[in-house]
């Protein structure tokens, strides 16, 4: 995303919250999906890294054979979100 179209999708927000610290807060949360649904686009397909693999076992998520990127990477958000 260029910086134009954030600071026009900060001012709609803004608009809508009326509170300039909530909208930085969605407009990082906004460009995070953004990254990550580009990052899963172009690797998705991809098998997971061992990294990936690791970590994810580190975390306690289940580890699949033949997960791709994009999987692990779901995981990995999922058990960070219950550690």
């Amino acid at each position: 995303m260029e910086f134009e179209n954030y600071v026009k999708a900060y001012t709609k927000i803004w608009e809508r919250v009326n509170d300039k610290d909530v909208a930085l807060a969605i407009l990082a949360e906004v460009a995070k999906d953004r990254r990550t649904a580009e990052i899963n686009g172009k690797n998705g397909a991809e098998r997971a890294t061992q990294s990936q693999l690791e970590y994810l076992e580190d975390l306690g998520g289940e580890v699949k054979p033949g997960l791709t990127k994009a999987e692990a990477s779901k995981l990995i958000e999922k058990a960070k979100l219950r550690k």
